[in-house]
């Protein structure tokens, strides 16, 4: 009996010697730390934020990128270097080139080509012009009447320049030029007298028969443009010009056989006209009507043309490229431990 008490005391002394021998054991374990680091970056309507977790050396990152309220899910980066590297997470280019639209406060439109008919308003007094023997007396309205759908005009203007006034919306617009104006007429048998001036019918009836009148002009004119950052809007112009007669012909054509006979035949050396432009997307219609009369003496005709214009779009916008952003000055940072 006496044995089994000091084997049973024993036992329980032993069990109780173990019990604080644990009990130490986990006293003395170090606390395990976790530091954690948010690094919130803002830029435009884009915000990246990334959090760092230390777990006593071993250091695993999360990004997470908002864009206008939109959050994405978390995604791991391994060895994550923010400005090192354009590439974010998974392939998402965060620092990609911006365009940007600049618009010229002069815009410069070399050699503008215009295609279209040329005619005149016949306000003549052929009496008159019969007095003093500047056309016969078998000519009237009816045998100068133009032959609308062949008298063509074909304008060149060698540089065409618009000036930014208010916002590009409004702007002054002007250039230099050639403007050629060919006159055909239905009467096949009409003939022109040079030195003095003359008009009459001939005996012999041509293929072809037109008078060509060609002006060095300078154009000036205000232009509205609704959408100056595009080539798709509504643009109008309105203004004058003036133009120098430099040229003038008269010409027959019969089978293949071209006589031309130069002269001034008594035109007017100068022509001011109003002159007009509607453009909408790439199309440009043009149109001029002179002030003044197109002869010196015997006739009064008033020239006017209208037609296509083509090359006077806006210059396409020039594209600003700028390079990846610097690192910032500053961050938001916050650290704390568990």
């Amino acid at each position: 009996m006496t044995v089994l008490r000091v084997l049973g005391l024993t036992s329980l002394l032993f069990s109780t010697s173990l019990l604080h021998a644990q009990t130490d054991t986990t006293q003395t374990q170090p606390q395990q730390k976790i530091i954690v680091q948010v690094d919130t970056i803002i830029k435009g309507r884009t915000t990246i934020i990334t959090r760092t977790e230390n777990h006593d050396g071993k250091i695993e990152k999360k990004v997470e990128v908002t864009i206008d309220g939109d959050h994405s899910h978390p995604k791991k980066v391994e060895g994550f270097e923010l400005f090192n590297t354009e590439k974010m997470a998974e392939g998402f280019n965060f620092f990609k080139t911006e365009k940007k639209k600049e618009l010229k406060n002069i815009e410069n439109f070399w050699w503008v080509l215009d295609l279209g008919f040329s005619g005149y308003n016949d306000q003549s007094n052929y009496a008159a012009a019969r007095a003093i023997g500047f056309v016969s007396s078998n000519i009237g309205k009816d045998q100068l009447k133009l032959n609308v759908t062949a008298s063509r005009n074909v304008n060149l203007w060698i540089l065409m320049q618009r000036v930014n006034l208010s916002k590009h919306f409004l702007n002054l617009q002007y250039g230099v030029g050639l403007e050629l104006n060919n006159y055909r007429f239905e009467q096949e048998n009409i003939q022109f007298w040079k030195n003095p001036t003359g008009i009459y019918l001939g005996m012999v009836e041509y293929n072809k028969v037109k008078l060509a009148a060609d002006y060095l002009t300078v154009p000036m004119m205000l232009n509205l443009n609704t959408s100056p950052a595009k080539s798709n809007g509504l643009r109008l112009s309105a203004g004058v010009s003036a133009g120098f007669l430099y040229s003038s012909r008269f010409k027959t054509k019969e089978h293949g056989d071209v006589d031309k006979l130069r002269s001034d035949f008594d035109l007017e050396p100068f022509k001011f006209s109003w002159i007009g432009e509607l453009g909408v997307g790439p199309i440009t219609l043009y149109t001029s009507f002179a002030m003044n009369n197109m002869w010196n003496k015997g006739l009064d005709m008033r020239p006017y043309n209208v037609g296509f214009r083509l090359g006077a779009r806006p210059e396409k916008e020039k594209v600003k490229k700028t390079s990846s952003p610097k690192k910032p000055s500053s961050f938001n940072w916050s650290e704390k431990k568990i």
